[in-house]
């Protein structure tokens, strides 16, 4: 369900695209990116692996939303919750200790305001 509220929270959070859609999986990296940045204090190293790991995974959401309104939700909970999980160990080898615990953090926090939450 916290996956889920996280998921919601994020398309929510970046709406404002034109025409009121979601937003592409390129802007929710960017945005993702932007965020990051700021709040983990990223080298230019890390910001370059980083980028590419929020896109990866921004595109994997992105096809999980185009084939439509899940008719489990549950199902897609889990699928949820494994690509943040994946994207969790990739970042856990570009971030150092300190960072992937803010990180981490950062998720805790997205998760308790839920969808609709100023993020």
């Amino acid at each position: 369900m916290l996956s889920l509220s996280v998921l919601f929270a994020l398309t929510l959070t970046l709406k404002g695209q034109p025409g009121g859609g979601p937003p592409s999986p390129e802007e929710m990296a960017k945005r993702e990116n932007e965020l990051m940045k700021s709040e983990l204090n990223l080298t230019s190293d890390q910001l370059t692996k980083v980028e590419a790991i929020n896109l990866k995974y921004a595109n994997k959401m992105g096809e999980m939303f185009q084939q439509g309104p899940p008719s489990d939700f549950e199902e897609m909970r889990k699928k949820m919750e494994a690509i943040q999980q994946e994207k969790r160990t990739e970042l856990a080898k570009v971030l150092n200790a300190d960072q992937l615990k803010k990180y981490d953090a950062m998720m805790a926090e997205r998760r308790q305001r839920g969808p609709g939450g100023p993020q």
